[in-house]
């Protein structure tokens, strides 16, 4: 009888380890490596955007498909984060605050999915990219080399942080989110100290 107690606990916590490992909690919108996108964390997010002049429309009027690239831009900025990180690249909390100054007034002119983030996620991916851009094109002999840096880059970051997404929000592919060079941002690059001297 103990025996069976035992071993029944034992399957239990087998079953439980099994069931964490494989990335498929109900509450989870995406998986980046080790980090989670809660559907709560979407859910407040198109809320936002339902209640946001700028992305009200777009996101009323599909709001499944708002929804899923909520999920995509939130897994790419947590690869941009990643990316950025291994590649030495620090980001200030005062640089997004530029960012998020720089962006404000020219918000109604952000389009895509771009437009359903928040200001503050907006900033920092903008922060981001332009970042990793500079980067990138640093050593670079033209465009081409430093968007396949950037974009090498990327692909280094999901492969080092797998990607999963709940399919109730469809697949992330790397390839259908903003590149280096097609951002529809429209504001100035964040000043860096070098070109702020």
């Amino acid at each position: 009888m103990v025996f069976r107690r035992l071993l029944a606990a034992v399957a239990v916590s087998v079953l439980l380890i099994g069931l964490s490992s494989c990335r498929s909690d109900p509450t989870v919108a995406a998986y980046v490596g080790d980090d989670e996108i809660t559907i709560s964390q979407i859910d407040s997010y198109y809320t936002k955007a339902v209640s946001d002049p700028v992305s009200a429309a777009q996101a009323q009027q599909d709001p499944g498909g708002a929804k899923s690239q909520l999920v995509s831009m939130l897994v790419f900025i947590e690869l941009l984060r990643e990316a950025a990180d291994t590649a030495g690249i620090p980001v200030t909390a005062g640089q997004i605050a530029q960012a998020k100054a720089q962006i404000e007034p020219q918000r109604s002119m952000v389009t895509g999915e771009l437009a359903l983030l928040p200001l503050d996620d907006l900033a920092e991916f903008q922060v981001y990219q332009v970042l990793m851009g500079q980067w990138a094109s640093a050593g670079s002999t033209d465009r081409t080399a430093a968007g396949q840096k950037y974009v090498d880059a990327l692909r280094a970051s999901e492969k080092d942080n797998p990607v999963t997404v709940n399919p109730r929000y469809g697949a992330f592919d790397l390839e259908e989110v903003p590149t280096m060079a097609d951002s529809d941002v429209a504001v100035k690059p964040v000043p860096t100290p070098a070109s702020q001297s």
